[in-house]
């Protein structure tokens, strides 16, 4: 399932509308309507809003279980196959990208500060 798909699945168990959650996670609802719909993928910041708007734990928007798919009704002659994908994250993930998401705002900010004193200086 992907992270659009549980927003909005886990938005529905809380029989909020778009609008609400965006009002709650500080986000515009046309942001929520784009992940929702997959047309974007979030930043751990907006996870992280979106997911505490929903009074959920981040995680429960990353982590899917693992999937096991048996074909074996659908087996050419004698051949199964068995798929199983592992959506698995390293535990500490959500810290990575925390940490990896502060330290591009904080180079954002210096960015734009040096920016403006070079202007100012012409």
């Amino acid at each position: 399932m992907s992270i659009g798909s549980k927003i909005r699945k886990y938005r529905h168990i809380k029989g909020l509308s778009q609008s609400d959650l965006a009002f709650n996670a500080e986000i515009s609802q046309s942001e929520i309507s784009s992940l929702e719909s997959d047309k974007t993928i979030p930043n751990s910041i907006i996870l992280n809003k979106i997911a505490h708007a929903l009074g959920i734990d981040i995680n429960d928007l990353l982590v899917d279980e693992s999937i096991v798919q048996n074909n074996s009704d659908k087996a050419i002659g004698n051949i199964h196959s068995q798929v199983t994908i592992n959506n698995h994250f390293p535990e500490n993930v959500l810290d990575v990208l925390l940490s990896n998401q502060e330290k591009i705002t904080q180079l954002l900010e210096s960015q734009n500060k040096l920016m403006e004193n070079i202007l100012n200086k012409k």
